[in-house]
């Protein structure tokens, strides 16, 4: 460093360009070798021989410390005496050698015995520069140099000492760090036997330097010595490898990092550590060792000075598009000076604009990037600070913003640079168009799986396509189809609640994010099904505009119900009129164009107008229905036939529902059907039912064939509603039986049904047969069901049957007595004592309870039924039981017990044991063959008695006649053997 320090100066001096050569020669006599350094510049004159030759007398002192001089005191070359104690130098001027050995002759050749003592105790050492020689035998200087510095190398240790500092990659070896420190040096040529020579030039092609001088006020340095104080220039240098900023740093191929030398020069290398990724170079004063800077206020006002230029070498970086905040030095310092300039750099850097802002980072076409100051900055933390895209997408909106990776956040924040969560940045973030929340979204979407960032964007701002914006994706609604509405439609839906994202915001992969957030895909049915659509259609005959509403939900209805090929699809116009009966609202104007609902119009030339009632429905508007066509208009409920609704569910106790619904008769219905069942709130599920039955005035047979002839409306007709375990007949075959062209009950002519029955019309064959059960038309009587059987009662009484069809009718009564409603009849057909049809009043009629009461013909008229039935049947009909009537009081003369044959209990392993046999018996003062008591036993005249007895009394009705066998045969094995193959299971 010391002979690179004279090379630089003697360039200097005489205004060239400074080069240096450092050869290393072997020796061919075997020894150490000599080490050449030759340079350019000014020779050397008398007056720096004298300043080599007087210690603290350095002629390159100039005024006031002339500009480009680094070396001072004459003390640097003194150096070169750690390799050599005979060095010579040649210059252009002449040649002069310096001596230890003959040094020390002099000295004891013309000395004071004292001194001679003195280099004696010395062994010989005493000072090498004191006495200039002659040097006739000096190296030559070689061509293009001024001036060589020729040094025999003392012994081997200093020939290794010399190559390693000579040696390439060498911290503080020769290489670009020597000539950043001298900057009149422009060239070091190195050449090692053995090794091709090294060529150090063009240091500025690998580095970024900034230099700056300056003067000290002499009151800095009044604690110097003298020739401190004389020197008022100082000078420094800040050096970045290329590259060392990122990627908007200048290439090239500068120095690895670890190659810097990691401490202040001042010029040479000092032992003050400066782990920065930076070289600086600067003339402190130097404490009395040369290897630390001495402290005061020359070297604070130092200090000062380099902090505020490497804030402005920073500042050049951001300006290329460098990562200028990288370069900053942050925490504990290695040393005092260290420190101390970290705090200044720091300290400074909060008002240098060397942070670049995302939204013009330069780069592209070479523009500039916008540099900001730290307290002008704001920077994201947290999920996505360090995400470029991100970053990227945000920066339009959020003015200031810069990238802030994670390992900047302390650094960021001592510069006082503003820090957001990402939850508080999309709070203030200014509102987006459609593209940059495009943008946005597609830059948020890989936060989308972590749990934290997922909450931070609960507020993230989305554009609507009706021109809004709203805090939050949740709810929002995502179209799959992006022309499915428009922003005039979007507007029309707004007002009622539809937030629709505009489909330019919701492309890409943004999608996926703002579904994530709660926002929902939507085809044209999940719009059209939205609250808010429904609120539009009830609204519709109040709005501002009907016709722009009108028109919005049609085009959704059309987008629906249009198949392939731009066909309607009849099953979805099926679907979407039955399932979204609430489009029935919309208000559409009718024929002189007067606004209705679309369930009050029908279209021209339909069974709708052939059926329903003109002062209630009216056509369609011709413009409305030639500009949508007859699919979409039936879809949302103009009429075209009877109007199918199908209900999710439907509340039998609120008769509200009812009429939203449209449904004629449903209180009526409720009460006469469900009233013995119906609980507060009670609601069927899943039913289909036909809207406005009471406006049908003609065409029944075309009505009742069309419901039929489709599968929802044949099960509107057909299908059993059903609450709790209870399955009743459903509203419109209810309503049918009781207001249709078809009399409640019927048969089919040339059928096997009771001609007491009324014939039904020729018409209602064609219909299936289903539907014709449904409605009351019955081929026999025993085909009929428990909604035939109030009809049928009714019937019975106004035309007696044939005994055998009452029986029939009973039979039917006992199985339905528990699911039907009906009120109690005033009178019916019941059988006399003969056992002929009669009709009573039905206060004199009884419902016999069991075989045994069926044996009292003196109570009334009576109603036979299976005995499990006639409590059911007695309440359904509101009549007396046999036992109502009779107290049931036993008289016998007394018997004997009878045994009932062990065989028999493979009949009814519960039957009694035994029988009572009596000759005679009365119940209250009647003859009776039998009677089973409370207890179960049974009282009889003979043994077919007591097998009819014993099957009452297990509830075994069916097994007396078996029983009757058993008991009466003389062998009760063989009896049972014959019967028991011919029993029921």
């Amino acid at each position: 460093m010391e002979l690179a320090q004279n090379a630089a100066d003697a360039a200097a001096d005489a205004g060239v360009e400074g080069r240096l050569l450092l050869r290393l020669l072997d020796d061919p006599a075997g020894g150490p070798g000599r080490l050449l350094a030759a340079n350019t510049g000014a020779p050397l004159d008398a007056e720096g021989v004298q300043g080599l030759a007087t210690l603290r007398a350095s002629a390159k002192a100039g005024p006031a410390g002339a500009p480009g001089v680094v070396g001072r005191f004459g003390v640097g070359f003194a150096a070169v005496l750690a390799v050599t104690d005979a060095p010579a130098i040649r210059s252009s001027t002449g040649a002069v050698r310096f001596s230890r050995t003959e040094s020390a002759a002099l000295l004891r050749a013309g000395a004071s015995p004292g001194l001679v003592a003195e280099v004696d105790r010395r062994e010989g050492h005493v000072p090498a520069l004191r006495l200039p020689f002659p040097a006739p035998d000096a190296a030559q200087v070689p061509a293009g140099y001024d001036t060589v510095v020729d040094l025999p190398l003392r012994d081997a240790e200093a020939r290794a000492a010399v190559e390693a500092l000579l040696a390439p990659g060498v911290r503080h070896g020769v290489g670009d760090v020597l000539l950043l420190a001298l900057p009149a040096l422009a060239e070091v040529v190195v050449e090692v036997p053995g090794h091709p020579a090294r060529r150090v030039t063009d240091v500025g092609r690998r580095w970024r330097v900034l230099r700056r001088t300056g003067r000290h006020d002499p009151a800095d340095l009044a604690d110097r010595g003298v020739e401190d104080r004389r020197r008022l220039g100082w000078q420094l240098t800040w050096a970045l490898p290329a590259g060392a900023a990122g990627p908007g740093d200048e290439t090239g191929d500068g120095p690895a990092p670890a190659l810097l030398p990691g401490v202040v020069c001042a010029p040479t290398p000092t032992d003050e550590d400066l782990p920065w990724p930076a070289v600086l170079v600067a003339t402190f004063p130097l404490g009395p060792d040369r290897r630390r800077l001495a402290p005061g206020r020359a070297t604070d006002a130092l200090l000062d000075a380099a902090a505020e230029a490497y804030c402005a070498l920073l500042t050049e970086v951001a300006a290329d598009g460098g990562d200028a905040p990288a370069l900053l030095p942050f925490g504990l310092g290695a040393g005092r000076v260290d420190a101390e300039l970290r705090r200044r750099v720091l300290d400074r850097a909060r008002d240098a604009p060397l942070l670049v802002a995302v939204e013009h980072p330069g780069h592209d076409g070479g523009a500039a990037p916008l540099l900001l100051r730290p307290s002008s900055a704001v920077a994201l933390t947290g999920a996505g600070a360090d995400d470029p895209a991100l970053l990227a997408a945000l920066a339009p909106a959020l003015a200031g913003l810069i990238a802030a990776p994670r390992s900047a956040d302390r650094l960021l924040t001592e510069l006082g640079v503003a820090r957001l969560g990402l939850a508080d940045v999309l709070d203030v973030l200014p509102g987006l168009d459609a593209t940059g929340s495009r943008d946005l979204f597609a830059a948020l979407a890989p936060l989308a799986a972590d749990p934290s960032a997922r909450e931070a964007m609960s507020g993230l701002p989305v554009p609507l396509l009706d021109g809004r914006r709203v805090h939050g994706p949740r709810g929002t609604v995502l179209l799959d189809d992006p022309d499915l509405l428009d922003p005039a439609a979007a507007r029309v839906f707004a007002g009622h609640g539809l937030r629709v994202v505009d489909p330019v915001a919701s492309q890409g992969p943004g999608r996926d994010l703002l579904l994530r957030l709660g926002a929902r895909e939507g085809g044209a049915w999940a719009v059209l099904t939205d609250p808010a659509v429904r609120a539009a259609v009830a609204a519709s005959p109040d709005a501002e505009d009907p016709d722009e509403v009108a028109g919005a939900v049609l085009d959704l209805v059309a987008a629906v119900v249009t198949g392939p090929g731009g066909a309607p699809d009849e099953d979805a116009v099926r679907r979407t009129a039955q399932d979204l009966p609430w489009l029935a609202d919309l208000a559409l104007p009718d024929e002189v164009d007067d606004l209705a609902p679309a369930g009050a119009l029908l279209l021209p030339g339909t069974l709708a107008e052939r059926a329903l009632d003109p002062d209630d429905v009216v056509p369609v508007a011709p413009d409305t229905l030639r500009e949508w066509g007859s699919a979409v208009l039936r879809a949302v409920g103009v009429l075209s036939g009877p109007a199918l609704t199908h209900l999710d569910e439907l509340d039998l106790g609120d008769p509200g529902a009812g009429e939203e619904a449209g449904l004629a008769g449903f209180a009526e219905y409720v009460e006469d059907v469900w009233g013995d069942v119906l609980d507060e709130g009670a609601a069927v599920p899943d039913v289909v039912v036909v809207r406005d039955l009471d406006l049908v005035v003609g065409a029944w047979p075309e009505v009742l064939a069309d419901l039929a002839g489709t599968p929802a409306g044949l099960r509107a007709l057909t299908a059993p509603w059903c609450l709790g375990e209870h399955r009743r007949t459903g509203l419109t075959s209810w309503w049918l039986r009781r207001h249709g062209p078809l009399p409640e009950v019927s048969r089919t002519a040339g059928g096997r049904a009771p001609a007491w029955v009324p014939v039904a019309p020729g018409w209602s064959a064609s219909l299936p047969a289903a539907a014709r059960a449904a409605l009351g038309v019955l081929p026999d009587l025993g085909a009929a069901g428990a909604e035939d059987l109030p009809a049928l009662l009714r019937l019975s009484a106004e035309q007696p049957p044939a005994p055998v069809d009452l029986l029939v009718l009973w039979g039917l009564l006992g199985r339905c007595a528990g699911d039907v409603v009906l009120a109690a009849p005033p009178r019916l057909a019941a059988l006399d004592a003969g056992g002929r049809v009669v009709v009573a009043a039905a206060g004199d009629a009884v419902v016999v309870e069991s075989p045994a009461w069926a044996q009292r013909t003196d109570l009334g008229p009576r109603v036979l039924v299976p005995a499990h039935a006639a409590v059911a049947v007695a309440d359904l009909l509101d009549l007396d039981l046999s036992s109502d009537r009779a107290a049931g009081v036993v008289e016998h003369p007394g018997g004997e017990e009878r045994e009932v044959p062990a065989a028999a209990a493979v009949l009814a392993p519960d039957l009694p044991g035994s029988w009572r046999h009596v000759e005679r018996l009365r119940c209250d003062g009647e003859p009776v063959r039998f009677w089973v008591g409370e207890d179960g036993g049974v009282l009889a005249v003979d043994a077919a008695a007591a097998a009819a007895g014993l099957a009452q009394a297990v509830g075994r009705w069916s097994l007396r006649t078996a029983l009757a066998e058993v008991l009466t045969a003389a062998d009760p094995t063989a009896a049972l053997a014959a019967e028991l193959p011919g029993l029921p299971g």
